[in-house]
């Protein structure tokens, strides 16, 4: 079972500057948004490998999980939303890597507003939130891929994606360092890989 610990100063303070630099997190910091942030840790054997994931999401490894919180968690104290963060990953991560995640997670955060634009409050009288959808969200099988080649819904999204998005996304992947690869990507390059040491905090 992974355990958490509250997020030391830094990290809301990255979240600051993330939301203070883009004009997307506008509605947001106007409406005094309160977001808690948590980092979360696999569960580790005698043997010192970790038994899983930090988090998971549909039963695949999550580097970070946003959810709003309900009008009871506010009540006794807590953030209108919460951000959870591998904290395994985030120790090994580079600023530029850990400032991405951020980035993506505080992303989902939308605040709720009338007809006029006017924010949408609860009971507490704190701003009413939804979660905003991923633009792309894609559920691939490599194999099913190779098998089926054109055929396959998974060449047929990618595609789509490209054709959307491709200069977007694509050269993002010329990286100037070695991109660190999802447990599901490494798989795919060393089958039967194992879960690996906790790092040392």
């Amino acid at each position: 079972m992974s355990t958490y610990q509250k997020c030391p100063s830094e990290v809301r303070e990255l979240a600051e500057e993330i939301m203070n630099e883009h004009r997307t997190y506008k509605d947001v910091v106007e409406a005094k948004v309160k977001i808690d942030f948590l980092f979360a840790y696999a569960e580790v054997g005698e043997d010192g490998i970790s038994k899983g994931h930090a988090l998971t999401k549909h039963g695949i490894r999550a580097l970070g999980i946003t959810r709003k919180l309900g009008i009871k968690d506010r009540v006794m104290g807590r953030g209108d939303a919460e951000v959870a963060l591998d904290g395994d990953w985030w120790t090994e991560a580079t600023p530029l890597r850990r400032k991405a995640l951020l980035d993506h997670e505080l992303h989902h955060i939308e605040v709720r507003t009338d007809e006029e634009g006017v924010v949408l409050r609860d009971d507490l009288k704190r701003p009413k939130l939804r979660l905003r959808k991923h633009d792309v969200e894609v559920g691939w099988f490599a194999e099913v891929a190779g098998r089926n080649g054109s055929a396959s819904l998974e060449l047929e999204q990618a595609k789509a994606v490209w054709d959307s998005y491709g200069q977007l996304f694509w050269p993002a992947l010329d990286l100037q360092e070695p991109l660190q690869l999802s447990d599901g990507a490494e798989r795919l390059i060393t089958p039967g890989k194992k879960g690996r040491k906790k790092a040392a905090k």
